[in-house]
């Protein structure tokens, strides 16, 4: 959400403030789609955007077209939320994990850039789990 939101002065986003709020959801397909409904059990937002992917979703937060629910680790940290954009809340009484799983072979010559990204999930891991 933005930092302007009435969500915002919330310390948790229960369901229903979610959806008395224009709602920015991810295109049938995506998880966070198929997350989101389940969280709704059959209700619907007050009014909603569809968009594919975290990115534009975001983007569209920052514009004030609405607030979206996505993993804390794909708002943590985003240029967006570092400049104060946009601002995040934990969902109240949700204990749902997302796992993230990466794969790359141990042999032969891996890209540079399959490397770097490698480098930045484990940096980033060990930096969500360290001790606050």
């Amino acid at each position: 959400m933005r930092p302007d939101s009435p969500l915002a002065a919330l310390d948790t986003v229960d369901v229903d403030s979610l959806l008395a709020e224009p709602l920015v959801v991810m295109r049938s397909g995506y998880v966070m789609h198929r997350f989101v409904h389940r969280l709704l059990g059959g209700r619907t937002p007050s009014f909603s955007y569809s968009t594919d992917g975290a990115e534009m979703g975001k983007l569209m937060v920052a514009e004030g077209l609405g607030a979206t629910v996505l993993p804390d680790f794909s708002v943590i940290g985003d240029p967006l939320e570092r400049r104060g954009t946009i601002t995040v809340r934990p969902l109240a009484g949700d204990a749902t994990d997302v796992l993230l799983v990466m794969q790359r072979r141990n042999s032969g010559s891996v890209p540079r850039a399959v490397r770097d990204l490698h480098e930045l999930f484990v940096r980033n891991a060990r930096a969500y789990r360290a001790p606050s």
